[in-house]
């Protein structure tokens, strides 16, 4: 009985020493230590690319005689165009808008000076943007010869840039390369060393105006999150 009690007591004492070891590497062994930061990066690019509903409006009291208005200003204004450098190529007569103003509800007839009222555009899009720009501001020369130039919000230029794909590799490079002089310097401050990538994220482009009135200047912006393994 006495070696039987002896036996069953060395093999608790194996088991209890195996389960303090096990728990002992677990808590010894190292611990994953990461850091995650941002990186930006920022571009300011000349928009490629114009929009530019250039419309004008007119009246009559008959529909042929309207009709030849059209025409007669239609011409004028691709004329207008051409003289800043831009063809057929760059834009589109649309059909006119004609508003019958005799069957409006919710027009005074005594304030009413003709009963056809039409609107006629010249859709620009164009890579042309300088000579957009320039024409945009000549429209006083429309103006002149009799061709009432809308100036509403509708009829504002607008300026993109499409040449994204171009810069995305440069500008992702400069968002990493800014997200790990982050890690570093953390590291610095914290006695460690920055270790390999452990995960990595790009966020969205963003393409914005530079600043109010330099809406043919376009800032470029991506933000990128990089994981860092740290080391001491």
């Amino acid at each position: 009985m006495k070696n039987i009690i002896q036996t069953i007591i060395v093999a608790l004492s194996v088991i209890a020493a195996s389960i303090i070891l096990s728990i002992g590497l677990v808590h010894v062994s190292p611990k994953s230590r990461t850091v995650s930061v941002r990186g930006l990066a920022e571009r300011e690019v000349p928009a490629d690319m114009a929009v530019w509903k250039l419309s004008f409006s007119l009246g009559g009291n008959s529909l042929p005689d309207l009709q030849k208005q059209i025409i007669y200003q239609t011409q004028i204004a691709e004329e207008f165009l051409k003289a800043h450098g831009l063809d057929e190529t760059d834009f589109t007569v649309l059909s006119p808008d004609i508003t019958d103003t005799s069957v409006e509800l919710y027009i005074d007839s005594t304030k009413r000076n003709y009963i056809y009222v039409a609107k006629q555009t010249l859709l620009v899009r164009t890579s042309k943007v300088e000579n957009v720009k320039q024409a945009s501001s000549d429209t006083l020369e429309l103006m002149g010869k009799g061709i009432s130039v809308r100036s509403d919000y509708d009829s504002r230029v607008n300026y993109e840039f499409n040449g994204l794909n171009q810069i995305k590799p440069e500008m992702i490079a400069l968002a990493t390369q800014n997200a790990r002089e982050a890690a570093e310097q953390f590291a610095r401050d914290s006695s460690s060393k920055v270790g390999k990538i452990q995960s990595a994220s790009q966020g969205l482009f963003s393409i914005e105006d530079a600043a109010p009135g330099l809406e043919d200047l376009k800032r470029v912006r991506v933000v990128t999150t990089v994981v860092y393994s740290l080391a001491d």
